[in-house]
């Protein structure tokens, strides 16, 4: 306890600090407790998208010309059934 005591004591010395200094030490708080906060934040379940069961790969070629040949395909069959 003396030893803390002693510490707290240390501490009423007057020093220059620039605002160079200042506001680096401000940003580096900022940002440790940005990283505090993401690490030490209760754990969530974050879904983007609201899962509606739209598959698009969002890719254009040779994927999609296939798809759009099988699907051509399927309505002909279908126009021939009917």
């Amino acid at each position: 306890m003396k030893k803390l005591k002693n510490l707290w004591k240390s501490l009423d010395v007057d020093i220059t600090v620039s605002k160079r200094e200042l506001v680096l030490g401000v940003v580096a708080a900022s940002l440790a407790g940005i990283v505090f906060g993401a690490f030490f934040s209760p754990k969530k379940n974050v879904m983007i998208g609201n899962n509606n069961g739209n598959n698009n790969k969002g890719s254009i070629g040779e994927e999609n010309s296939e798809q759009e040949q099988e699907q051509e395909q399927e309505q002909a069959q279908e126009q021939e059934e009917a």
